[in-house]
């Protein structure tokens, strides 16, 4: 019997994807505390990141990125669901009380309601997973076990009471091997499976202990020893994408495969510690701890186009994902498609929610609670308000926000702090 493409395309509709001849293979590449000039394609002057200048040369890349949490859990949290951290509910890195819990049990039970209002919102994931993409997990991941999150397959156990917390077992991804994605990829071009991988690598993420031949590469040009180190782990990082990127193209799927790439949070790094980082970056509202590139690559299928002034946000990744998967997106995501910049272009605008590191989970009802600060870009202009009061800044002209404008225009951080005012109305 045949059955006529209308009747197919309808089929597809009804389970809430666009009929498409074929959906692309999806590898998200996830950075971890690094700064947003860090990379050679972003014009370092000594860090070198070849394989990831290539794969964004060949794309779409967005160099005013931003996070929605200059943290690495909370910002996860909004990458998957598409929402900011005061509606999913997942603000800090730990609950209050967590250290303090008296035996495993107790600590497990505490991150196990921690991580429970991941189920209650939207997943990109599980729109994946559901609509027939074989999932995988490797590297950094908060939220208990990957396997109860649209995950098919997963590195991370997530288990507290074998020493879970914020990737375990799959923080071995690229520091120790790759053989998980290739046995996954592998597996799904057997089966004849679209796949999506989430690559959390834990990278240029501290430990900063790249092999002993990157370090001595940047020892002599770097201001200091910890610098050295981290830039080491920068290049490590570059490395191991590129190690995945050329098993695709070895299994000739290079073409089928969409990239997305951006980092959780900024980094600065402290020039006396190693493993530290220094003062307005990561955890905090500044351009170094919320900052990122963001770029998605498609040979053949996304134009290449560097743009230098349109806000893109880590808010739109999930929505991006799914249309580019033909899947419709869950009402609840208020991202954009970042494939078409003019949409981005009208919209002007990202925010950033900023929490303390440990969240008291009695107190996820106030979305005031443990709050730093928020933050609104609006063109070139950056308002900061926090609890004890408000920065202005023009990044046009003050790209390290040296020069607080706030008393100098004090209509213009009015204005600023009715829109910051408005989106919260909207979005709680």
């Amino acid at each position: 019997m045949r059955i006529s493409t209308t009747f197919i395309a309808l089929l597809f509709l009804s389970c809430g994807v666009t009929y498409a001849a074929k959906r692309p293979n999806v590898v998200f590449l996830l950075s971890d505390d690094q700064g947003w000039t860090d990379y050679g394609f972003m014009g370092h002057p000594h860090i070198e990141t070849p394989n990831l200048d290539r794969l964004s040369a060949e794309g779409l890349l967005y160099e005013r990125g931003y996070v929605t949490a200059p943290l690495c859990r909370p910002s996860l949290a909004s990458i998957v669901t598409g929402l900011y951290p005061h509606q999913t509910g997942i603000r800090g890195n730990d609950p209050v009380g967590w250290r303090a819990a008296k035996n495993p049990g107790a600590k497990a039970a505490i991150r196990a309601r921690m991580s429970a209002p991941m189920q209650t919102h939207p997943s990109f994931i599980k729109e994946l997973q559901t609509h027939g993409y074989a999932t995988l997990q490797t590297g950094k991941w908060w939220e208990g076990n990957p396997l109860e999150h649209g995950f098919d397959q997963a590195m991370t156990h997530g288990n507290p009471l074998k020493g879970g917390r914020h990737g375990d077992v799959g923080l071995k991804i690229g520091r120790s091997t790759m053989q998980p994605v290739y046995d996954f990829v592998d597996q799904a071009v057997a089966a004849e499976e679209p796949f999506f991988i989430w690559y959390g690598v834990f990278l240029p993420h501290s430990p900063h202990n790249a092999p002993a031949e990157l370090f001595e590469k940047y020892r002599d040009v770097a201001p200091n020893e910890p610098t050295a180190w981290y830039w080491a782990n920068c290049e490590w990082l570059d490395q191991t994408c590129g190690q995945l990127i050329n098993y695709l193209k070895e299994q000739g799927i290079y073409e089928d495969t969409l990239f997305v790439y951006t980092c959780d949070n900024g980094w600065i790094q402290d020039p006396e510690q190693r493993n530290r980082f220094d003062s307005r970056s990561k955890r905090e509202p500044y351009e170094m701890g919320i900052r990122t590139p963001i770029f998605l690559s498609q040979a053949g299928k996304i134009a290449p186009a560097r743009d230098e002034s349109t806000l893109a946000s880590n808010i739109d990744i999930a929505p991006t994902i799914l249309k580019a998967c033909g899947i419709a997106v869950p009402e609840a995501m208020s991202g954009l498609d970042l494939r078409d910049t003019k949409e981005l272009q009208a919209r002007n605008r990202i925010f950033v929610d900023v929490y303390a590191h440990d969240s008291d989970l009695d107190q996820l009802e106030d979305i005031d609670h443990g709050l730093t600060a928020r933050v609104l870009i609006e063109g070139w202009e950056k308002l900061i308000k926090g609890p004890d009061g408000a920065e202005l800044y023009n990044l046009k002209d003050d790209p390290t926000e040296l020069k607080d404008l706030h008393e100098k225009f004090p209509g213009k951080g009015a204005s600023l702090e009715e829109t910051l005012s408005q989106w919260l109305t909207e979005t709680k």
